[in-house]
């Protein structure tokens, strides 16, 4: 009886989408600087927050908008974009300047922020895709967010000399523990080989880690193998909560 009861359990792990993803990742954003000198920032795009920029209140002042701010709004406004200006931060506290934070809604529901010298919207920028953007300081923006990827993605950016470039990772975390909307296999390497386990359609299937269009899949009992998705379907159809977010 014990036997047949473990087994049951083990058949029936969650099988909902869940990432270990904007709650963890934002506890964990919080941790990265020291509460009495933490700020959080919630952008709204209409009445909904959309982005939040977590950051330590002595990097930053009020944003100085240019003269042209109404005419760069009203071209944002008349593509249906919202843009909001953030606030001015500087990466790190011994930088002479300050960088223009900028965030904008995108044109399909892919928001971003970009960093920028300039107040000039059509200016020279780097653009990050993302709903939560933490600047603690180290000289380096951290960014998380199911936008314009597959799923909830982390990613770093940080000052090489004056300029800001992503910091390249080996693989890409995802956390995603849903399950597959068709039969999947998990292979030891990624050559299509040698099987290492079958996830049926409907049952438990984590996404651990993305390397190009090949991801780490685990299945309910924990074996882990290799499975290459389309990273190009703006519709969940391999993985439930699985799709590309943007356009």
């Amino acid at each position: 009886m014990i036997r047949v009861l473990v087994c049951a359990v083990l058949l029936a792990l969650p099988t909902l989408a869940v990432a270990d993803s904007a709650d963890d990742t934002h506890a964990a954003a919080l941790t990265m600087i020291p509460a009495a000198q933490r700020v959080e920032m919630p952008v709204k795009f209409g009445k909904a927050v959309a982005i939040t920029v977590v950051t330590d209140k002595r990097l930053t002042r009020k944003p100085k908008l240019p003269p042209e701010e109404a005419a760069y709004q009203k071209a944002y406004d008349d593509a249906g974009v919202y843009m909001v200006y953030v606030t001015d931060v500087k990466l790190h506290p011994s930088d002479t300047d300050y960088h223009v934070l900028r965030c904008d809604s995108g044109g399909s529901d892919d928001p971003q922020c970009v960093l920028s010298t300039t107040q000039d919207p059509n200016g020279p920028g780097v653009a990050i895709p993302g709903r939560l953007f933490v600047i603690p300081g180290d000289g380096c923006v951290y960014s998380a967010g199911h936008t314009d990827n597959m799923f909830d993605t982390r990613a770093a950016h940080c000052l090489v000399g004056t300029e800001l470039k992503p910091v390249a990772q080996p693989f890409h975390y995802a956390g995603l523990k849903s399950k597959a909307l068709k039969t999947l296999t998990l292979y030891s390497t990624k050559t299509d080989t040698a099987a290492v386990a079958t996830i049926e359609k409907g049952q438990f299937v984590e996404v651990v880690l993305q390397d190009g269009d090949w991801f780490l899949l685990r299945n309910r009992f924990g074996l882990t193998g290799w499975t290459k998705l389309a990273t190009d379907t703006q519709a969940a159809t391999e993985i439930e909560g699985f799709y590309y977010a943007g356009d």
